[in-house]
């Protein structure tokens, strides 16, 4: 496939051809919105809470208000306050002004509704208060605010109070929701987002209602003072007012104007194709087109729902930014993997969504459950079998059977996982472990010797304690074998996988599988391969050395026997 960029003019070429933080956001713009606007919830926070003790009294209200006055209106505290407020306002408009879709969630279309209207409301609250402060030395208590506010319009307070906190409220739920804890205390979060508001509202109507009846506030304010007020503050509001026209303005032209330029196609691995114009992310292509696409945090490289296998087209587009790499990083994802908010395709492409697009919940955005659409990676498997099971349950009751099984598996298991490997499965009376799933692979290797060792000595405790039930010992076999495996959740399309076992798939657990069987033609307990033994980076003693066929490999295998798995050790000492 030719790259479609070789024929356009060379000033879209050096367009497209920009580096990807210039076509996404960069990562430290995104950083300053999120902090930013955690600075201005935090302040909203505080400033409804003030209006909260209302309930109280007007005094108690006057005293809250001078600690948050102590902390906001010095010189660290108005440079953190008023360059966040600026900083996001600017950040917002900047991010809508250069989004290529309209389509969204509703909560995401409330969240920018909210954020267009609040500076139009909020300015006239500034000028009131703060620059009448700083200007003319007005004392901005809650006697001045509440007297101007309750006898003025108190609606028109009561909706900017609403808009500002349904606004913060909804981004703090998009960065918290990818959190592990926040389902399981998020309820806790609800109830403060709903609590707060209503006691402030509460606090503000008792309070505004008792300075009214007392009606005894002078305004310091002269006539002309507070006209100068009054006009700045309506000068204000209809510049924050022409700039939202402006650039909403500005991106339904941009609408209309994308519609002329260089186009390309993208191919999805379910046959559709649909045609895109130059600039918009493979999600905003998905969302334009209808085509459903799974994105939990609505684009924002904070999960890695939207992630796609590209099939086709992958040469052609710019690299990986550093937001979208630390979260591939974190997944585990191949070279060919993408995030679909990250990339703006700048040639014909052909992708695969990796998650199903409905029924997708936060849970599976979890970017530490990189198994769920699987992870190349070397690993140690190690197989254990119990030597002529069959014929012994033959003269069994099945309940006889069960339970020495069932002491068997469980003790086994335990082994295997107090030494840090993982049970993959159990298979009749055969269980297969991974080990070095989240370590070094040296590591995995020891944790799996380990537990070969302590398996040999629940063995011995077993047929000891199940000596009145046992004909004959037990004996088992155990194959180590390391190498490249695939680990996934397998059998999950279309289903969340959360739930789901990890399993282990390619030639070294089948290496493994057979090393195990080797144990009965070389009459001992334990074989390790010799690509263990170098893998473990230490000398291992206690077995004898040779080279065995095994099936499906074309070359003989180098393989330690061990007539005991306790006879294993590892360097000076053992394991």
């Amino acid at each position: 496939m030719s790259d479609s960029t070789d024929k356009l003019p060379v000033a879209v070429k050096a367009e497209v051809n920009k580096a990807p933080e210039s076509i996404g956001m960069v990562p430290w713009r995104k950083n300053l919105r999120l902090y930013s606007g955690l600075i201005l919830f935090i302040f909203a926070a505080g400033h409804l809470g003030n209006h909260a003790v209302g309930l109280v009294s007007l005094e108690a209200m006057e005293q809250v208000r001078q600690v948050r006055t102590y902390i906001w209106r010095n010189p660290i505290g108005t440079v953190l306050l008023f360059g966040a407020l600026m900083t996001h306002v600017y950040l917002a408009l900047h991010k809508f002004a250069l989004r290529r879709t309209w389509r969204m969630s509703r909560a995401e279309a409330v969240q920018l509704c909210f954020g267009l209207v609040i500076p139009v409301l909020l300015l006239p609250h500034i000028f009131g208060t703060r620059l009448a402060n700083e200007l003319f030395g007005l004392q901005d208590n809650y006697e001045h605010v509440l007297s101007v506010l309750w006898s003025g319009n108190p609606f028109k307070q009561s909706l900017l109070m609403v808009l500002v906190w349904v606004h913060g409220c909804i981004g703090m739920h998009f960065w918290l929701r990818l959190k592990p804890w926040y389902a399981r205390t998020g309820w806790l979060l609800y109830g403060f987002a709903v609590v707060l508001p209503a006691l402030s509202f509460a606090g503000f109507a008792v309070a505004g209602r008792r300075l009214v009846e007392q009606d005894s506030h002078v305004s310091a304010l002269s006539v002309v003072q507070r006209e100068w007020i009054y006009s700045t503050a309506d000068m204000a509001t209809w510049l924050s007012l022409s700039t939202i026209i402006a650039v909403v303005t500005f991106r339904l032209l941009r609408s209309q104007v994308d519609r002329f330029g260089p186009t390309i196609k993208v191919s999805y691995a379910d046959g559709r194709t649909v045609t895109s114009q130059l600039g918009p992310t493979l999600l905003d292509i998905s969302r334009l087109n209808k085509v459903p696409h799974a994105s939990v945090c609505g684009g924002r490289a904070r999960c890695s729902t939207c992630r796609v296998r590209v099939l086709e087209g992958l040469e052609a587009q710019h690299p990986p930014g550093e937001t979208e790499r630390k979260v591939l990083k974190r997944v585990g994802a191949g070279a060919n993997v993408r995030l679909a908010c990250q990339l703006s395709p700048r040639s014909d492409i052909r992708v695969a969504t990796i998650l199903p697009a409905h029924g997708i919940t936060v849970s599976d955005a979890a970017p530490l459950d990189r198994y769920f659409w699987g992870v190349d990676q070397s690993v140690t498997i190690l197989f254990a079998d119990i030597r002529g099971f069959t014929a012994m349950s033959e003269n069994k009751l099945p309940y006889d059977v069960v339970f020495i099984l069932n002491q068997y598996l469980g003790q086994m298991s335990t082994a295997i996982s107090d030494s840090g490997g993982y049970v993959d499965k159990f298979l009749g009376d055969g269980i297969m472990a991974i080990f070095g799933m989240e370590k070094r692979v040296e590591l995995g290797v020891l944790d799996a010797l380990n537990a070969a060792r302590a398996m040999g000595r629940v063995l011995d405790s077993l047929n000891v304690s199940l000596e009145a039930d046992l004909e004959v010992p037990l004996n088992i076999g155990i194959g180590i074998h390391t190498g490249p495996a695939i680990l996934g959740r397998i059998g999950v399309a279309g289903a969340s996988g959360a739930t789901q076992q990890i399993t282990a798939l390619g030639d070294t657990v089948n290496t493994a599988s057979r090393l195990e069987g080797a144990c009965k033609e070389l009459a001992c307990q334990l074989v390790v391969s010799e690509a263990s033994v170098r893998a473990s980076k230490l000398p291992i003693t206690g077995g004898h050395g040779s080279l065995i066929s095994v099936k499906g490999r074309g070359q003989q295998v180098g393989i330690q026997a061990f007539s005991n798995a306790k006879d294993l050790q590892v360097g000076a000492s053992e394991v």
